[in-house]
C-alpha cells in the first residue's frame, strides 16, 4: 500500500527556516479537528531545524537538518498511545486531539523527541503531514510547499518498495540510523554533510613573482597503502575531499615541472573537517649539462 514520505538534500538546504513558518502559518489559530488542535505561538515547534559547521577559513561549510515527525511504520508512540495515537493506511500517523485531552504530556512516547505538549489546550501535539491538507488534494504540506529551492524538501506518495529503490540508487539515509528500527518515513540526502569530515586546501604557485592559483594540479588522498580518491584543483587552485571519517590520510600534490608534495593529516572523532591552508609544491630543478 502506497505510503507517505519526506526526503530531504542537505546539499540544497540554506536554513531559510520557511518551512518553520510554515507550518506556525498553517497551524496557529486554526482548528484543523479531528485531525489537530491549534498550535501553540511560542514554545511550540513541530519540526526544527538544526545548524552543523565544519571546516575552518577560509573553507567552511554549512548544513542544515530539517525534522518534522517521522511517521514511523512501527511507531512507538502508537504502541504506548492507549489509543490515543493511530497510524492511517497512507502511513501518516495522528495524535486524536479528543482522546488524548487530558492524558498529559505524551512526548516520552517518542525516542526522536517529536511529541510537543500544548500546555494552553492541555493535550499533546505534533507534525501531521498537513493530513487535513491532503484529505482535501493538496499534493504536498504547507513545509514543502513553502521551500523555495527545489529539490531541498520533496514528499513521496509510492509503495514501501519504490521508496527503498529510490533510497538505494540516490544514496538516501536516516538521519538517527540506530532508529531505524520503528520504520521513518523522513529520508536524506548528502547525510555525510552532517556526520562526516573532509579534507581541503588550497594549491598556488609563482607565476610573474606573485601567488597564481594553480588549476588542474593533481591531489590524491591515500590511507595507507589504499587509494581514497584523486581530483584536480578547481579554477580557485582549492581541492576537498568529502565523506571521510576517522583516521591519518596522506595527501599527495604533483604536477609537471613540480617537485611532489605530501601533507599527513589525521582526523579524530568528533568530526572536526580539516583546511590544510595554503600548499606551494616547489618547481623542479633541472640540472644544465653543457656540451
Amino acid at each position: 500500500m502506497k505510503r507517505r514520505y519526506f526526503v530531504m538534500d542537505l546539499a540544497k538546504c540554506i536554513g531559510c527556516f520557511n518551512c518553520l513558518h510554515a507550518c506556525k502559518d498553517e497551524h496557529v489559530g486554526n482548528d484543523w479537528s479531528p485531525v489537530t488542535l491549534p498550535q501553540m505561538l511560542h514554545g511550540e515547534y513541530w519540526l526544527t531545524t538544526t545548524e552543523h559547521v565544519r571546516g575552518q577559513h577560509p573553507m567552511v561549510d554549512v548544513a542544515y537538518l530539517t525534522e518534522p515527525c517521522n511517521h514511523c511504520e512501527r511507531a512507538l508512540c502508537v504502541e504506548g498511545g492507549q489509543g490515543a495515537i493511530y497510524r492511517r493506511e497512507d502511513g501518516i500517523v495522528i495524535i486524536d486531539p479528543v482522546k488524548a485531552k487530558g492524558m498529559g504530556d505524551l512526548s516520552a512516547l517518542c525516542p526522536y523527541g517529536k511529541i510537543t505538549y500544548n500546555s494552553d489546550l492541555g493535550v499533546s501535539q505534533k507534525c501531521t503531514f498537513c493530513a487535513h491538507l491532503l484529505d482535501e488534494g493538496w499534493e504536498q504540506p504547507r513545509c514543502v510547499q513553502a521551500c523555495p529551492l527545489p529539490g531541498a524538501w520533496e514528499t513521496r506518495y509510492c509503495e514501501p518498495e519504490e521508496m527503498a529503490a529510490e533510497a538505494g540508487r540516490d544514496g538516501l539515509a536516516f538521519a538517527h540510523p540506530e532508529l531505524a528500527f520503528t520504520g521513518p518515513s523522513v529520508y536524506y540526502k548528502n547525510l555525510h554533510r552532517l556526520n562526516s569530515m573532509f579534507v581541503g586546501g588550497t594549491v598556488v604557485r609563482q607565476e610573474a613573482g606573485r601567488d597564481t592559483c594553480f588549476f588542474g594540479c593533481l591531489v590524491v588522498l591515500t590511507e595507507g597503502e589504499r587509494e581514497i580518491g584523486r581530483q584536480e584543483t578547481d579554477e580557485w587552485g582549492e581541492f576537498k575531499f568529502d565523506g571521510l571519517r576517522s583516521g591519518r590520510y596522506t595527501v599527495s600534490v604533483s604536477a609537471g615541472g613540480f617537485a611532489p608534495l605530501e601533507s599527513v593529516v589525521e582526523l579524530r572523532d568528533g568530526r572536526e573537517s580539516l583546511y590544510l591552508g595554503i600548499l606551494r609544491p616547489e618547481e623542479a630543478h633541472q640540472e644544465q649539462v653543457g656540451l
